[in-house]
């Protein structure tokens, strides 16, 4: 019966050192799973607040397009545009009226 016993304990012994192998692989993969996630938790962090920006800077351009929008479609509705050209003509162009004196500052670079 001893002997039993010892064949017995003696078989044992190997499955508990595969166990606490296995154990070991086991909780190492467990860890590299649980880390591997959390890198991407953070990855998508920082994409989503890189977007939020974007999106904050694109909302920004909206409404500075629409107020654009806005003063030109004033604009059109108006029904005289013959001062705005002639603002237009004078400062762009340096155009002046038929007669008028137009001097130029030639101290001033281009």
């Amino acid at each position: 019966m001893k002997e039993l016993l010892v064949l017995q304990k003696n078989a044992q012994a190997p499955k508990r050192k595969i166990n606490r192998k296995s154990s070991i692989i086991l909780i190492v993969a467990i860890v590299l799973f649980v880390g591997f996630f959390a890198v991407q938790c953070i990855i998508n962090y920082s994409q989503a607040k890189d977007n939020k920006r974007q999106a904050a800077a694109i909302d920004a351009q909206i409404a500075e397009i629409a107020a654009e929008n806005e003063t030109k479609e004033n604009f059109l509705k108006e029904e005289n545009h013959d001062e705005y050209y002639e603002k237009i003509a004078r400062e762009d162009y340096n155009y002046g009226k038929p007669g008028e004196r137009v001097f130029y500052d030639s101290s001033v670079g281009n």
